[in-house]
């Protein structure tokens, strides 16, 4: 934030009265505040160095469907030989590398370095001294990772999707996207995509609120969503895979030594996913409203 952007400031202490206290407080207000922050957020996120990592992160499923394009199977033919065996391949990509790996380390860059990054940047306190409550900050905050993250992460899967028909031909593609149930399974990884950015987010939110190094809590949930499978009935709840997996319209065999549970229904995932985010925002709101910045001791 530039001292022009900050030039409403006020004197707060932790623990004493915050400027925005004096405020009305009415939801149109808030909404303003919080649509202002999204905006300002998210251009500095589209344009900051620190989203370089989740934009080279969104390109590497690119490049992979790129390679399996182009690849030739021993004796010359392609890798993708029909439609649907093209459709199981994706979902195999989409579950172990996007799903797991690229939306997930994407959003602990991304989330982690909401406040961090402006600690290490020595620039939140232009934010603690403005009219503005903490609860705003920190929704306004929350939401432009996730839309940085969504705007990054689905158009990685819309267009590796999409990259499966060149070798099919138009008229095939139209067909099965209109006619065979192509366009309903990317609307499905449309949707998961969206909720791990939402339950991604809002662990790796809180996270970067409580540690000062991220990256051994972030391994830790790592290992935890890794080990899903193998993991009790109760404790699988305990994970934003578990809530995701149902819904992926073509399912991954877990292995023979996976512990079998059934899915939360659709429903039950989305609701769930959302009000866990608004715990944790909530949680959050009131770490942030405690927190005094010192730089020095980053």
């Amino acid at each position: 934030m530039s001292t022009a952007e900050a030039s409403a400031v006020a004197t707060t202490r932790k623990g004493g009265p915050h400027p925005a206290d004096s405020l009305p407080h009415g939801a149109g207000l808030w909404r303003a505040q919080v649509r202002a922050l999204l905006q300002l957020e998210l251009r500095k996120a589209l344009l900051g160095r620190r989203s370089l990592i989740a934009y080279g992160l969104a390109g590497l499923p690119v490049f992979v469907m790129l390679v399996l394009m182009v690849a030739k199977r021993p004796g010359g033919a392609p890798v993708f030989e029909r439609l649907d065996e093209a459709r199981t391949v994706f979902s195999i990509i989409y579950q172990t590398f996007i799903l797991r790996a690229v939306v997930f380390f994407g959003c602990v860059g991304v989330f982690t370095n909401l406040f961090r990054g402006e600690i290490l940047d020595r620039s939140l306190h232009y934010y603690f001294l403005s009219p503005v409550r903490r609860e705003v900050l920190v929704v306004g905050k929350y939401l432009s990772g996730v839309a940085l993250t969504s705007i990054l992460f689905v158009g990685t899967v819309v267009v590796c999707f999409l990259m499966l028909y060149p070798p099919f031909g138009l008229s095939r593609a139209v067909d099965d996207l209109f006619g065979g149930g192509g366009l309903g399974q990317l609307g499905a990884y449309v949707g998961v995509t969206l909720l791990a950015c939402l339950g991604y987010g809002a662990v790796f939110l809180i996270v970067g609120l409580m540690f000062k190094n991220p990256i051994l809590p972030a391994g830790a949930v790592l290992g935890w969503e890794l080990i899903h499978f193998l993991l009790p009935p109760f404790l699988k709840r305990i994970s934003v895979i578990h809530y995701l997996k149902g819904m992926i319209p073509v399912p991954m065999s877990e292995g023979p030594f996976a512990v079998v549970s059934d899915p939360p229904p659709a429903i039950v995932s989305v609701i769930g996913l959302i009000v866990f985010a608004v715990l944790v925002m909530a949680a959050a709101s009131l770490r942030v409203r405690s927190m005094e910045i010192r730089y020095g001791d980053d």
